[in-house]
């Protein structure tokens, strides 16, 4: 099965997806409306990414398929749950049509975005009025009983490179990479919500250094997410600087069931610049700066399994 690639939108398309890499190279993975609804500037014209209005958006200047899909949630939540937002399916996100009719306007931007196998951008939120951005996203299928459409992410390099042809014919190829970059976009959307809950616990400060900029700040897992007790959740999460994270990852810093800092004696032993001496090793032996609720402070259990991995690296590293 052949697919086409002529989209009439395709300048603005590409200067969208442009526009939302450099937002999220500024601000982080996770972008507030705030930012998102500035849109960005192409040959001398505002274009807008989204609508607070409508899920689907095209804008004025284009005339094919949409631009983009939203998903939005409710204010007054302590926090977001990861069922929340598009439900999941295996491969693929689905998407819920808008109102009851398969062939109202705006349904028809994700058909017509279908036809032309033309990428989106998803604006999945994450917590009211906070988005995480996917893309590029294609409209995978159309279920018109259901009243949703199934999406698949893909490479961007590679979907990008696919515009440079008229017709691609390996539909089959392009469908099970789609499968697998799907499955790290959902996989990146769990650490984005794991990310913002632990930067709200922690008042968007490092634990160590107590640094107060969002975009240099991580959730650090305490027990990692590839070990059975690693849950993206709060009680498993530290926020730390993108310094501080480096050094607790590698084993270099541990942390003791009583929150105390402590450095291994081989970079305690390295001599270096004001760097180390002043944003490392002065913090041996403070103490975490923890969240002010004790249900989103570490859980003692999950720092004694890590603080035994740091006294075991400490024998040998």
């Amino acid at each position: 099965m052949a697919r086409t690639t002529l989209d009439p939108d395709w300048p603005i398309r590409a200067a969208a997806l442009r526009a939302v890499e450099l937002m999220v190279a500024r601000h982080g993975p996770t972008l507030p409306w705030s930012i998102i609804e500035q849109g960005f500037e192409l040959d001398g014209r505002r274009i807008y990414l989204a609508s607070k209005a409508c899920g689907i958006f095209r804008p004025k200047e284009m005339e094919g398929g949409a631009l983009s899909i939203r998903t939005s949630m409710p204010r007054g939540r302590r926090s977001a749950r990861y069922e929340d937002g598009a439900p999941l399916k295996d491969g693929a996100f689905a998407y819920k049509l808008q109102d009851r009719d398969p062939d109202n306007h705006f349904n028809r931007l994700l058909q017509h975005a279908e036809q032309l196998s033309a990428p989106l951008i998803y604006f999945l939120a994450v917590a009211p009025g906070v988005y995480q951005p996917l893309w590029p996203i294609f409209v995978k299928h159309i279920d018109r009983a259901r009243m949703e459409c199934s999406l698949s992410a893909d490479d961007e390099l590679l979907a990008m490179r696919e515009r440079d042809v008229p017709m691609v014919a390996d539909a089959r190829a392009i469908d099970i990479r789609r499968e697998y970059v799907t499955v790290q976009a959902k996989r990146r959307l769990h650490q984005s919500r794991f990310r913002l809950e632990v930067l709200r616990a922690y008042e968007t400060r490092c634990a160590v250094c107590r640094l107060p900029r969002a975009e240099l700040l991580e959730a650090a897992h305490i027990v990692p997410d590839r070990e059975e007790t690693g849950e993206p959740v709060v009680p498993n999460g530290l926020a730390l600087c993108r310094l501080h994270h480096g050094v607790f990852d590698t084993d270099l810093m541990g942390i003791r069931p009583d929150g105390v800092i402590e450095l291994s004696q081989s970079l305690l032993d390295t001599r270096d610049g004001p760097t180390l001496e002043h944003a490392v090793k002065s913090f041996h032996g403070q103490r975490l700066h923890l969240p002010r609720h004790l249900v989103d402070q570490p859980e003692r259990r999950r720092l004694e399994e890590r603080y035994a991995r740091f006294l075991e690296f400490r024998k040998t590293g």
